[in-house]
């Protein structure tokens, strides 16, 4: 059993390598900020968030989605001064 678990292992590895490129996983958040419009410092949406499910990133100083619990209220990115966010609302719930 031990083999079937490492070569399922080393598969995975395999499949996410593209030459000398590696593929980057790609986890759908419902809240997308643009990190060229956000601006470093700014903690409006932060602040603005009912449920504090954002967070700044403390390498870049930028505004980042910290946990999966957002409301879909929009506030983030209403109040956002330079439009840097994106909130993607499930097609149930439009």
């Amino acid at each position: 059993m031990s083999e079937l678990n490492d070569r399922e292992s080393v598969k995975a590895v395999q499949a996410t390598e593209v030459g000398n490129a590696q593929a980057v996983r790609r986890f759908d958040v419902p809240v997308i900020v643009d990190r060229t419009k956000c601006i470093s410092g700014c903690r409006i949406c932060i602040d603005s968030c009912p449920v504090d499910c954002l967070a700044v990133n403390p390498e870049t100083g930028k505004a980042h989605m910290a946990f999966d619990e957002c409301w879909y209220c929009l506030a983030c990115e209403i109040d956002c001064p330079k439009d840097a966010i994106t909130v993607k609302i499930p097609f149930l719930l439009r």
